[in-house]
Parts: C-alpha cells; structure tokens; sequence
C-alpha cells in the first residue's frame, strides 16, 4: 500500500496522462479533419476547372499519408474517430478516381 502522499501524487499524474491524451487524440482528429477538408475542397475546385481533367487529385503516395495518425487514434481508443476520419479519406479518394 502507498502512502498517502504518494498516491495522491500518482492519481494527479494518471489524470494528467488523461488529459494529454484527450489533448492528442484532439490534434489528430482535428488534422485528419482539416486534410479531408483541404482534399474535397481540391475536388471541387478540380472539377470547375477543365484544364485539370486529366491530372488525378491525389496521387497514390498519398493514400497512406494518414496512416500513422489513424493508428495512434486507434491504440488512444479512440476508435470512432479513427473509422470517420478513414472512411471520408477513402470515399474521397475513391469519388477521385
């Protein structure tokens, strides 16, 4: 058994860790939001301009350029946001093709 002390302590360094987290899991999602945006709003900008027909949006490189930040979601638990923001990616990529 830890002293009171001590325990105190640790219960305000695991509520900080919860905080960084939902602080980190806020900066993914919100990334992984603004790059959606900036792609769809290139959709459409591509499909005014007819001089852009024949050059694909996204090239392929750049199907996994969110990966490593899905995957953080995902071991933060947050699971949910992980899955929205990896289905909008991938029917925005596929409505480009």
């Amino acid at each position: 058994m830890l002293p009171k002390k001590q325990f105190a302590t640790l219960q305000r360094i695991l509520r900080s860790i919860d905080n960084l987290t939902v602080r980190i899991c806020g900066y993914l999602s919100e990334g992984l939001r603004r790059k959606n945006d900036a792609l769809r709003h290139m959709q459409k900008k591509e499909r005014n301009d007819p001089l852009l027909n024949n050059s694909p949006l996204v090239s392929p490189v750049a199907l996994n350029d969110d990966a490593s930040a899905l995957h953080l979601l995902v071991k933060l638990g947050r699971h949910q946001d992980a899955a929205a923001a990896y289905t909008a990616r991938r029917s925005l990529l596929l409505s480009a093709w």
